[in-house]
């Protein structure tokens, strides 16, 4: 069995109390509290006694009318009964929540109901279910040893899938061309780099870490959480470092892989693996833009994606081609150091309001991460519920609604009015950039931005924003349609990732020397369950063709769903005593014809975006179009009836 540990983080449980020793006496802790978020103290509250009661008595703290003010009595009452409980003798359950108790206690908490169904997804990514009763480690799958699964990646979801595969006893080897793990986190250090999902969400389950510096954490602290999971269970072992693979051939006679990777030297290596998982995402390198000149250009040009941290822009003329995620980090981080700041943008983008200016995480909430029983599952479980499945809505399209130009539903236009309404607050004393910076697609098309004080840039008197197409670039300007030439120091190239052809570095033959890059053609990707594909025995796909839950949460739910998913997978062949498994082709035909038909009725196809989510044909190829609770489940147990075992 591999050697790992159990837990990085710690997680504090009822069986850790009462709090005592220097820095736990009650006035102390009670201290502490007064800057810990009293909805979440609530929860903990009513978990640890299991007085529902309490959720009744307190409701008003998690109305959002008293977000602000109207609640200070009752938040204060919390907190001291709280600290009793943390400190003293009052009794206090250690048992798993019920799902009954779970579901009430969580509706009061995010202020409307929270459905039977998602209960079971909720305890699992919010970490309850595995929270209380962990076994010191677990056992190996008997059977699975032997049996070898060669990762393609070694970023979020090539980290998780290595952790997943040592707990159920699996050998596994990583191969990752950097020269870290990190993935994303590692190679993308361009100003304002970070997450626009909840750090206290973008995370593992199964590793709830209380130590975020900030409700929306930068790239950096990403990278340390990566690293510590990896260091902390074994993975960094299992990984050979600046090595590409190349190609991967099934061979049939012995239902194994052989997989072809190029070290750091050149020199090419062949090992043999019983599963290939291919952790290595949706994007797949920098688009450098087509533009007449550029290669003429006598000053800097850098994609975001391969940024130089050595970069001086003090006092430089910067302008940036594009207006999109890493554009919207990037310009506000360094407008303050330039001289001159110009963004050409060809599309607008929506952007999702400032919910504060300061997003640090108070001292008093940290502090109750890392002591308070709870506090960050349940925390956890309060930042999901807002950023997932209750955008789902605002992305079917009713076939029936009035304005199909802007909007695809009533939902879909309350969205697009609420984020119409920050936007004229935002520009209200700049009408002429406001005309620029309202998109003419519906929500959720593209992927909404979160605002890191993009509209205050775009305000600033050395902002430009230019919405003409560029016609090309001189030694020292940028030429627009208008003949309007703007002089730069450094060009910065915000333009996105390539997505399609998907896996075309790496060249996959499965049964029979058949190409995946025929099966899927140049930008047409399909996979069963976006994971597995006909032909291809023990092939897996992590974040493969229509599986991006682009209405909400974030990468990570899907790497731990997909990846149960494989193991599962890799389990029934154990069970069947088989060697090999591949979806039938009907059934993979079947399972996309739903997709297609679904993805009809979704935001996405919606004639107004253009979008990497599609493909030349204009067919969705990246977003799913079920819920998260759909997908999640649907990866719980693979069904024999759907697969080919031998």
């Amino acid at each position: 069995m591999n050697d790992f540990r159990v837990s990085v983080y710690h997680r504090p449980s009822a069986e850790d109390l009462p709090l005592a020793g220097a820095g736990f006496e009650r006035a102390t802790v009670r201290a502490h509290l007064d800057e810990a978020d009293p909805r979440t103290l609530l929860m903990v509250l009513t978990h640890l006694t299991r007085d529902d009661s309490h959720l009744e008595r307190f409701a008003a703290v998690c109305d959002p009318a008293n977000a602000e003010s109207g609640a200070e009595r009752e938040a204060a009452e919390i907190r001291d009964l709280l600290a009793d409980v943390l400190t003293s003798g009052v009794p206090r359950d250690a048992s798993p929540l019920s799902e009954a108790f779970f579901r009430r206690t969580a509706s009061v908490y995010v202020n409307e109901p929270v459905d039977e169904e998602f209960v079971p997804l909720l305890l699992d990514q919010c970490g309850f279910a595995k929270l209380e009763g962990t076994a010191a480690a677990p056992e190996p799958r008997p059977g699975a040893d032997g049996f070898h699964v060669a990762v393609i990646g070694a970023g979020l979801s090539g980290i998780c899938a290595g952790i997943k595969l040592g707990e159920a006893g699996y050998s596994y080897k990583i191969y990752d061309r950097n020269k870290d793990v990190g993935g994303t986190w590692l190679t993308n250090v361009y100003p304002g780099v970070g997450v626009d999902t909840p750090s206290h969400f973008y995370s593992y389950s199964f590793e709830v870490n209380p130590d975020w510096p900030e409700f929306y954490s930068k790239g950096e602290y990403v990278l340390d959480y990566l690293r510590s999971c990896a260091d902390g269970y074994g993975v960094r072992d299992h990984v050979v470092f600046e090595t590409e693979v190349v190609s991967c051939s099934y061979d049939d006679a012995s239902k194994r892989w052989a997989v072809t990777s190029r070290g750091p030297d050149g020199v090419e290596s062949v090992e043999w693996a019983n599963a290939v998982v291919s952790a290595i995402g949706v994007f797949q390198g920098a688009v450098r833009p087509d533009i007449p000149g550029l290669d003429d250009f006598t000053g800097t040009v850098v994609h975001t994606a391969d940024w130089d941290p050595s970069i001086d822009l003090a006092g430089k003329r910067v302008a940036i081609v594009g207006t999109g995620a890493s554009a919207m980090q990037v310009g506000p981080a360094i407008v303050d150091d330039v001289a001159a700041l110009t963004v050409f943008q060809r599309t607008p983008s929506w952007v999702m309001p400032r919910r504060k200016d300061d997003l640090t995480v108070p001292a008093g909430a940290r502090w109750a991460m890392r002591h308070v029983p709870y506090y960050g599952e349940w925390f956890r479980f309060f930042t999901y519920w807002f950023a997932s499945d209750g955008n789902f809505v605002r992305v079917v399209v009713d076939p029936d609604w009035h304005m199909p130009d802007v909007s695809v539903s009533k939902e879909s236009e309350a969205m697009r009015q609420w984020l119409l309404a920050y936007a004229r607050e935002e520009l209200a004393d700049r009408p002429d950039l406001l005309t620029k910076a309202i998109p003419d697609y519906p929500p959720f098309g593209k992927r909404i931005l979160r605002d890191s004080n993009w509209y205050r840039m775009l305000k600033r008197d050395h902002v430009d924003l230019i919405t003409d197409r560029i016609t090309h670039v001189t030694p020292g300007a940028v030429v627009t349609k208008d003949g309007l030439e703007t002089p730069a120091d450094v060009l910065i190239l915000a333009t996105g990732y390539q997505v399609l052809p998907m896996m075309s570095q790496i060249a996959i033959t499965g049964r029979d020397g058949t190409a995946l890059a025929d099966v899927w053609g140049h930008d047409d990707p399909r996979a069963h369950l976006g994971t597995t594909v006909p032909g291809f025995p023990n092939l897996f796909v992590l974040a493969g063709p229509n599986s991006a839950p682009n209405h909400g949460a974030g990468v990570n739910i899907l790497a731990e769903s997909q990846i149960h998913y494989v193991i599962a997978c890799l389990d029934l062949l154990r069970e069947q005593g088989a060697h090999a498994l591949e979806p039938r082709q009907d059934v993979h035909d079947a399972y996309n014809e739903q997709v297609d038909k679904a993805l009809e009725g979704r935001v996405w196809s919606h004639p107004s975006v253009r979008s990497y989510y599609r493909n030349s044909s204009g067919r969705v190829v990246v977003s799913c179009p079920w819920r998260l609770v759909d997908y999640w489940r649907m990866l719980r147990t693979p069904d024999p009836a759907e697969y080919i075992i031998g």
